[in-house]
């Protein structure tokens, strides 16, 4: 039963902060906050979205390119432009990746506050990480 409890509250705290954070933060712009508070929800997110962890500025950038081109060609993950979804999927792979990667530069309608924290932007989204996260997801419910 713990193991479920586990799974349940590392999913809600993932939904929580991808929502907090990367949404209403990074994406739009919603509320303003130290650069204190900015670190301690960053590094919240990482941990709470663990092997999940979505670079906040890779987000935010294609989030906002969403919403300008809603279900048109350059909206970077609508539906209406792919003849199933794995298509979508890889498009979608493709354009965050670029954003990660900055082989992408963003438009200039899309300037402004996107946070970026280098070393947990390099961690959150290596491999190595990610492994990690899968083991102790293995190993520690375990030993509670």
């Amino acid at each position: 039963m713990i193991i479920v409890i586990f799974f349940i509250a590392h999913w809600f705290l993932s939904l929580f902060f991808q929502t907090f954070f990367q949404h209403r933060y990074a994406a739009h712009r919603m509320f303003t906050t130290s650069k204190t508070w900015e670190r301690i929800f960053y590094i919240l997110t990482y941990l709470c979205e663990g092997a999940s962890f979505l670079n906040p500025r890779a987000y935010a950038l294609m989030h906002r390119e969403h919403h300008a081109y809603s279900d048109t060609a350059k909206d970077p993950h609508s539906p209406h432009f792919f003849k199933d979804v794995y298509q979508l999927m890889k498009a979608t792979i493709i354009t965050f990746g670029d954003y990660l990667n900055r082989t992408k530069d963003p438009e200039a309608q899309f300037p402004g506050h996107y946070p970026q924290w280098p070393l947990i932007d390099r961690m959150g989204s290596s491999l190595l990480s990610r492994l990690l996260f899968g083991a102790a997801y293995t190993y520690c419910p375990s030993i509670l």
